[in-house]
């Protein structure tokens, strides 16, 4: 079986843009989580007692496209893990002329009981699906980004109800809208590059997160509940 490949289309909205008129960051991993989701619904691959987890994401931006373009989204399976597997995706500028890739994500995804959240092996179905293929990359789960400074200020992150998603937890893309409140101050003419986010736990509803921000060379955010680290995202400039 030859790798396989989902393919659809998205253009940038008013509610997808910033100030600016780029797509923003949250409204990036919007999409990113659609197209996984019909990619699964399309290979006939949804589980009602397995699902995934995201682990961490890697976002390498040659640009961000702007309001009302219309894009081109593939994904594939390009890798694998014992109980987890990488998905990239690429977005396309579909015009003619100035089109090309925009940028391309490496995203890896526990699988995982729905019930208990436990990891579970892949199984034969999975590889039916994307392909024999993927066994030949191995990906670790490692997360890679430090701690925060121990004297690093903090301020609240209030969260509202419509931050959670049907499983309780703090949507994944609504912790790229806290970067994008940093990157107003720290972008000063800089582009985004790299991007990158880990999860080691979520955040669920009665939590009282906090945000600790590292201006450095790159942004840093980590999002803290008491002194847990529950994710961290790091923007790197081009």
């Amino acid at each position: 079986m030859t790798l396989r490949t989902f393919t659809t289309g998205r253009r940038v909205f008013l509610g997808d843009a910033s100030v600016s008129g780029r797509l923003r960051l949250d409204a990036l991993a919007r999409f990113l989580q659609d197209l996984a989701t019909n990619d699964a619904e399309d290979a006939d691959d949804v589980s009602d007692d397995r699902g995934w987890v995201l682990r961490r994401m890697e976002l390498d931006v040659t640009r961000l496209p702007a309001i009302y373009e219309d894009l081109e989204l593939t994904t594939w399976c390009s890798g694998v893990g014992s109980r987890w597997a990488e998905r990239s995706t690429s977005l396309a500028d579909t015009r003619e002329v100035e089109g090309g890739v925009c940028a391309v994500a490496r995203a890896v995804w526990v699988y995982v009981s729905l019930d208990t959240g436990a990891p579970h092996s892949l199984p034969p179905r999975f590889f039916e699906v994307y392909g024999e293929e993927v066994r030949g990359h191995k990906v670790s789960a490692r997360l890679q980004h430090p701690p925060p400074p121990p004297a690093a200020p903090r301020r609240p992150w209030p969260l509202r109800i419509t931050d959670f998603d049907v499983f309780g937890h703090v949507n994944n893309a609504v912790y790229w809208s806290a970067v994008e409140d940093e990157l107003v101050g720290w972008l000063e003419g800089r582009r985004i590059g790299r991007c990158e986010i880990e999860f080691k736990a979520g955040i669920d509803p009665g939590d009282e997160p906090e945000l600790v921000v590292d201006r450095a060379d790159a942004l840093a955010v980590w999002f803290m509940v008491g002194d847990q680290v529950r994710a961290s995202a790091r923007i790197h400039p081009s």
